[in-house]
């Protein structure tokens, strides 16, 4: 059984490096142009690795433009797998492949079905998990090929569990590539009872809310970090990315008699800002002010300053 590999992200680039050192036959790739890079986040050009293994390559922006399906037809596979794309592949083209289609999803399927699992598998503390499945009509419901659960660290940021996820999934298609080449892949079908759904989620849901409790403030930093858009709040009229954060010690909160309005910023220190959140303290170790990247304790942020929810002066 030979394949083609369509994809444009990091765990796009780990599948065809694992294809290829499993001896699977691959018949084409076809990658999202590089063109788009800055339009897609954990953006990964699979030129390059395709080009080195001498894999017929072609490059596109909408995965429906009519060369997309001649490069398929002259290229065709038993099976089409479909691996961090964020287009909806045509049924037409998902026909050319004589046996179906194969994605990925990186949550406990049936659980977590839908958009930006990494994202919501850290800000609900769920279980996370490499999982190739056959292509249905609904996202993500197909019947399970391989699935093996991803360990998640109470310390993780997004970029963290992509790529313990990934090396999860070029694991798994190794174990995988014996039954592959021979034919003979499992499929087990999902419980649909039992099926859960994420729900799509955009730049502006990195917004922090400081009155939250510091853990929740933690999960969204980690969760919105890269390689997507960031958590991000407002000093002084100026948006303010937050790239790393770490929830401070009982010890290191001075006592108040009257605790400071949530995104107080409280004390500036080498090692980071000391803000004030719903229940306790946050030190921000990293961050990004508008276009420039900020040491951990630029000149900046004061002790009094507050962040805010919108651009106001604070």
């Amino acid at each position: 059984m030979n394949v083609a590999l369509i994809g444009s992200v990091s765990s796009s680039w780990y599948t065809l490096e694992a294809l290829i050192r499993a001896g699977v036959e691959i018949t084409g790739v076809l990658g999202v142009d590089e063109s788009q890079a800055a339009r897609i986040s954990d953006y990964h050009s699979l030129r390059e690795p395709a080009t080195r293994a001498g894999i017929p390559f072609f490059s596109f922006v909408k995965v429906t433009e009519p060369a997309v399906e001649e490069f398929l037809r002259a290229h065709p596979p038993d099976l089409l797998w479909v691996i961090g794309l964020s287009q909806l592949v045509p049924p037409g083209l998902l026909a050319i492949a004589r046996q179906g289609g194969v994605g990925f999803h990186p949550t406990m399927l049936p659980e977590g079905r839908g958009r930006a699992p990494v994202a919501w598998t850290i800000l609900r503390g769920a279980r996370a998990a490499a999982n190739l499945f056959f292509l249905a009509d609904e996202p993500d419901a197909g019947d399970i090929i391989i699935q093996r659960e991803v360990l998640v660290l109470p310390d993780d940021y997004s970029e963290e569990l992509i790529r313990r996820t990934n090396e999860v999934l070029a694991a798994a298609i190794i174990e995988l590539a014996p039954a592959l080449k021979a034919g003979k892949l499992p499929r087990r079908p999902q419980d649909h009872s039992r099926a859960t759904y994420y729900p799509k989620r955009t730049p502006a849901d990195g917004l922090i809310d400081w009155s939250q409790p510091t853990e929740m403030v933690y999960r969204l930093i980690r969760a919105a970090g890269r390689p997507y858009p960031g958590a991000f709040s407002h000093l002084r009229g100026r948006q303010v990315t937050i790239r790393r954060a770490r929830p401070a010690a009982a010890g290191e909160m001075r006592a108040r008699g009257v605790a400071p309005a949530p995104g107080t910023v409280l004390r500036v220190q080498p090692q980071g800002v000391l803000v004030q959140t719903g229940d306790g303290g946050l030190w921000l170790t990293e961050w990004e002010d508008g276009a420039a990247s900020t040491a951990p304790a630029g000149a900046s942020l004061v002790s009094g300053a507050r962040f805010t929810s919108g651009a106001g002066l604070v």
